[in-house]
């Protein structure tokens, strides 16, 4: 095994739109209509359609009429809503300094990812990655998957990812990879780790 596939949010960033919103100055009421009506659903929508910024802008105060201002905050403090997990970096490091092959492939939309990816220091660490809007597909579509692996020529069965969600691990063991499903860094890097002393015993 020489390649992690790791995705963004829920593993090595967190996701966390209402606690951001709050610090943000929006009221209950606010954050709340926001949660229903873009963060309920929507949101992840919006990770296969590739949107220009004041597209995405208009598109929001649609759908919270009312609440164009706040859209108008939201959209200009994003950062808020995220931010790198604390052992992203010692992660990422300690995995680059054995040889390791890292990537991303996250399901995300093409404006919130330009803003909040300036957040994220360990994305020029990777060797790659494949994000939803650039293919229109999301995981756990097997062709998100099989991109990766065509892009940079990924051998599926030396690779495994790392997903907090059951069902894109399912994806990747389906295209060929192992898969490691987040509960928490510790479990994680201990899964890796198990992982890669077996590559390397039978190696």
């Amino acid at each position: 095994m020489n390649t992690v596939i790791f995705d963004l949010g829920g593993v090595l960033v967190d996701f966390h739109p209402y606690e951001g919103m709050k610090n943000m100055g929006f009221s209950d009421e606010t954050a709340e209509a926001f949660m229903e009506g873009i963060f309920s659903g929507f949101w992840e929508e919006c990770d296969s359609i590739v949107y220009e910024p004041d597209e995405i802008r208009r598109v929001f105060k649609d759908r919270l009429p009312g609440y164009e201002r706040e859209v108008d905050i939201l959209w200009d403090k994003l950062p808020m809503i995220t931010g790198m997990r604390p052992y992203a970096m010692e992660w990422i490091e300690s995995l680059k300094a054995r040889g390791m092959k890292l990537y991303v492939l996250s399901n995300f939309g093409n404006v919130a990812f330009d803003i909040n990816s300036q957040v994220y220091e360990f994305l020029p660490l990777m060797d790659g990655k494949v994000i939803s809007y650039e293919l229109g597909i999301t995981k756990p579509d097997r062709r998100i998957y099989e991109a990766l692996f065509q892009k940079y020529d990924i051998d599926p069965k030396q690779a495994v990812f790392i997903d907090d969600r059951r069902e894109n691990v399912d994806g990747a063991i389906a295209a060929g990879m192992k898969g490691i499903l987040f509960e928490s860094y510790e479990q994680a890097k201990e899964e890796l780790g198990r992982l890669m002393q077996q590559h390397f015993s039978m190696g």
